[in-house]
């Protein structure tokens, strides 16, 4: 796999066995979306909650952002330092549950983007970042054989206010309203 926007484009990225990368189109949608909302992402903070391999931190570096990549796996969390060595700065790597870091989380990030292993419950991250940051957009990718289950979730949050699938992959990208 390789950056596919931003300085860092073209650069090779290792995929470690505990990853399930995000696909090239679906990574490529992604900041076209941020890009229209936010216009550019100078100052802006992208947290990585289940970073695996570190692309999604990588291809936010690569256009302006400044990340964060939390993961807890001893693999991933090599992987991502060795992916993110190419970048001078601007990124923070933590090992450990994203779902316990977030809540003592001092830094007030612009994007979240939850995607972990799809066999997971993704409930509990998704509602504790949406509670503790409330001017966050959070993009959640999961698979669309579970929709049913992130229908119930969105009773308890705001539901998306964009929506996109790539195969499948779907992407819910949410807005706290309150």
């Amino acid at each position: 796999m390789h950056v596919t926007g931003g300085q860092y484009k073209g650069v090779k990225v290792i995929i470690p066995s505990c990853a399930k990368p995000t696909l090239s189109k679906t990574r490529e949608s992604i900041f076209n979306i941020l890009y229209s909302i936010f216009g550019n992402f100078e100052n802006k903070v992208f947290l990585d909650m289940f970073a695996g391999s570190g692309i999604i931190s990588l291809e936010a570096l690569s256009r302006g952002f400044s990340t964060i990549s939390i993961d807890k796996n001893p693999l991933a969390i090599k992987t991502i330092k060795e992916n993110l060595k190419i970048a001078k700065g601007g990124y923070k790597i933590i090992k450990g549950d994203s779902t316990k870091i977030i809540e003592n989380f001092e830094i007030a990030p612009d994007v979240i983007y939850i995607d972990p292993p799809w066999e997971i419950n993704y409930e509990d991250a998704i509602i504790k970042a949406y509670k503790k940051f409330s001017n966050a957009i959070i993009i959640i990718e999961y698979d669309k054989k579970r929709m049913q289950e992130f229908s119930h979730i969105y009773g308890k949050i705001s539901a998306p206010f964009r929506e996109k699938v790539y195969g499948r992959c779907k992407l819910d990208f949410i807005k706290n309203q309150n």
